[in-house]
């Protein structure tokens, strides 16, 4: 059974013939005729007597079409009532990412657009210090950032709500002499040309990595993902990466780049997700965005729609 049905079925009996419903609904005769068929064949009982001057309820027609009524009347509420929520929810609503996650916000940002027209979105890009003081300070209402280890302590008066979480990799061209082998060590890794990204979590590993280790030839840094892609892509360099990236296409398909695990070198866990403050309550749009967000990175292919 199908709404269209009992729509069709009460604009028969409210025009006395199908060819005049059909008029008033839009549609052809036969589509109105075959779906009450339909209909009654599915309820096992005939709603209306046909003939030359009329169509007219039977008696059993006259119980399903008070009923479809009711049921339409119902559905009519139903979207008054969420059209009233969406109208209720309004305001501002501020948003900060790191760079890197931007492209991510696009899918949630135009869902919650679409039913939340009245509510003026704000999107800032900063980096990740920026994103966290601008959350504290109440100028922004939610933040996207990386969490790691050194970043932490940083955040004690901010809730984190992860959305992915990965492992620091290194990603290495198929042609590279380390792609041979499925892991590197970090003294494998000190002669290698190095092209990274210019974000936190990354300077986090990276500078972490040079206390312990020493040395890194890094031939350049950069915010531009693409262009560390390319870098790889020419066998000019190997990069470090979490491994949620691949996901994401900011790296290469597979039979072009290798992942490589980092051995003798304790696991650098990181997450991604939303940061807002322990200290003020979330706002009705707040909360509803964390939903959407939260959807959209629960869906299957959520990184390359």
């Amino acid at each position: 059974m199908q709404i269209e049905q009992l729509e069709y079925v009460i604009e028969v009996a409210k025009a006395g013939t199908i060819s005049t419903a059909s008029k008033n609904l839009h549609v052809t005769q036969s589509a109105v005729s075959q779906s009450i068929s339909s209909l009654e064949e599915e309820l096992g009982v005939t709603l209306f007597h046909r003939s030359r001057t009329g169509t007219l309820p039977t008696e059993e027609g006259d119980k399903v079409i008070q009923k479809a009524y009711e049921i339409i009347m119902k559905i009519q509420e139903l979207k008054l009532e969420m059209q009233s929520v969406k109208m209720v929810v309004k305001g501002e609503l501020k948003l900060a990412s790191i760079p890197t996650f931007m492209t991510f916000l696009l899918n949630p940002l135009a869902a919650f657009k679409a039913d939340f027209p009245n509510v003026n979105l704000e999107i800032k890009e900063q980096e990740t210090q920026e994103v966290v003081n601008s959350v504290n300070q109440g100028h922004v209402d939610i933040g996207m950032i990386a969490i790691h280890e050194g970043l932490k302590d940083k955040t004690e008066d901010l809730e984190f709500l992860p959305l992915i979480k990965g492992e620091m990799k290194v990603y290495v061209h198929k042609n590279s002499p380390l792609a041979i082998y499925d892991t590197v060590t970090p003294h494998d890794l000190i002669n290698q040309t190095i092209v990274m990204y210019d974000g936190d979590y990354v300077k986090w590993f990276v500078n972490n990595f040079l206390h312990q280790f020493g040395h890194l030839n890094i031939l350049f840094k950069s915010n531009n993902t693409d262009v560390i892609r390319k870098a790889v892509l020419k066998n000019l360099a190997i990069t470090f990466s979490p491994d949620w990236y691949p996901s994401n296409h900011e790296l290469p398909s597979k039979d072009k780049i290798k992942m490589l695990h980092i051995i003798n070198h304790h696991p650098v866990n990181m997450a991604f997700g939303l940061v807002y403050s322990k200290k003020r309550p979330l706002s009705a749009s707040s909360a509803k965005f964390i939903k959407y967000v939260e959807k959209a990175f629960q869906t299957k292919n959520h990184f390359t729609n």
